[in-house]
């Protein structure tokens, strides 16, 4: 019984030997990280340091509209900022989002203007075809080429006011 409590003795002496507290750990730990640093100050990457790409298009298909307009709308700042006297003024970020948020509205509205003239095109088409006698068999078939086009262009039309309607819902835009 004896040599059971000598041997808990001396099998517990190096638990309390090495035992640290955690303000010992954390220390070591904010020392290492210190030393890993060697002073130098780490950088933190924002989404504005990233180019502005905040929601144009994906990477695998990025908006060539937005990228395009984008140094273009900077080129023409600069340009009233100098006519203006020579001052910069930046943009808050408030300034910056309303500015997307009409541009955004202005060819979201342009985009359903272009599906209702397809649509108004697409019926017309459909309904000259319709009434139609079959007798101008040339004039018919010109007229099928014209109606398919014009589906097509439709369903193109279409499909970018979806895009367009995403594009809101993840920026926000309504």
């Amino acid at each position: 019984m004896r040599t059971l409590v000598a041997a808990a003795v001396l099998l517990s002496i190096p638990s309390f030997v090495c035992a640290q507290s955690l303000g010992e750990v954390a220390a070591r730990e904010k020392e290492r990280r210190n030393k890993a640093a060697n002073g130098k100050p780490t950088k933190v990457i924002t989404e504005t340091d990233l180019g502005g790409r905040l929601s144009t298009g994906t990477v695998s298909h990025p908006e060539a509209s937005d990228v395009a307009a984008a140094p273009a709308d900077k080129k023409d700042g600069a340009k009233a900022a100098d006519a203006a006297g020579g001052e910069k003024k930046e943009k808050t970020e408030d300034e910056i989002r309303a500015d997307r948020s009409k541009d955004w509205h202005e060819r979201s509205q342009r985009a359903r203007d272009e599906v209702s003239r397809l649509q108004a095109r697409v019926d017309e088409l459909q309904s000259s075809l319709g009434g139609a006698p079959a007798v101008a068999y040339g004039a018919r078939g010109t007229a099928v080429n014209q109606l398919d086009q014009a589906k097509r262009e439709l369903a193109t039309a279409q499909q970018q006011v979806t895009q367009l309607e995403d594009e809101g819902r993840r920026n926000g835009f309504r």
